[in-house]
């Protein structure tokens, strides 16, 4: 399939270049489970858990009280992955448990099987990729070096999460082609969501959505769909 013109591939993760069930059934639960030995053994640094409880001052979801105290700090962060808050606090801490999970080989993330090809195909073409996803900048570089293919960071020139702001914000999108220094229409972001493939349009990207196993199913739309990557040829872009 000729692309055009791209120089960049910008991947979403859970439901593009990750089952979503190896997130929500494995590293989501993975960090409930861990959450209480986190706070009671690691040194969270004093900004975090005031981000923390500033949330949950404000969260009309949950009706207990949050101090610093380990077991409330914990407590509510299960509470967050309860209801799959896209909380940056709550990020950043399962991010820090699934490095010690994967360090450990406790934890060893799954790709779609055409991931890592394509990832080849577009380095060998001269091509960069590029990840934007929900979760930290380190949960995402964890994915992908502890993959079962491998390490795959080699193949990424850059990671973006929520701190460019919201993945259903054209701005966002509008930062990370700026930071890269690629032209918006030269860049080819893939995800499952459609809102989030309407934001990026809305930057002056293209877009095309991934529809995968365990995908849910998106409104009408007249974006380029995929069920794999194994169609397209970075050299042809």
């Amino acid at each position: 399939m000729d692309l055009g013109p791209i120089e960049l591939f910008l991947f979403d993760i859970e439901g593009t270049t990750t089952p979503i069930e190896f997130v929500h059934k494995v590293l989501f639960p993975y960090s409930v489970r861990k959450m209480d030995s986190f706070f009671q053994t690691s040194a969270l640094e004093k900004e975090w858990k005031e981000k923390l409880m500033e949330e949950a001052k404000n969260d009309s979801t949950y009706f207990e009280k949050v101090g610093d105290s380990p077991s409330e700090l914990a407590a509510y962060c299960k509470h967050l992955v309860s209801v799959d808050r896209k909380s940056g606090p709550l990020k950043e801490i399962q991010g820090r448990i699934w490095k010690i999970g994967y360090e450990s080989g406790e934890l060893k993330s799954l790709m779609f099987s055409d991931v890592p090809e394509f990832l080849k195909r577009i380095k060998a073409a001269q091509k960069k990729a590029a990840v934007y996803s929900s979760g930290s900048v380190q949960a995402q570089k964890l994915i992908f070096e502890y993959s079962e293919s491998g390490d795959l960071t080699k193949y990424f020139s850059g990671y973006f999460d929520t701190a460019v702001g919201g993945k259903r914000e054209s701005s966002s999108y509008s930062k990370i082609a700026k930071e890269l220094g690629v032209e918006p229409r030269r860049i080819l972001f893939f995800t499952d969501i459609k809102e989030e493939a309407d934001a990026a349009i809305g930057a002056d990207l293209r877009a095309a959505i991934l529809e995968r196993p365990g995908n849910s199913k998106q409104p009408e739309h007249r974006y380029l769909r995929l069920s794999s990557f194994e169609t397209l040829d970075p050299s042809r872009s």
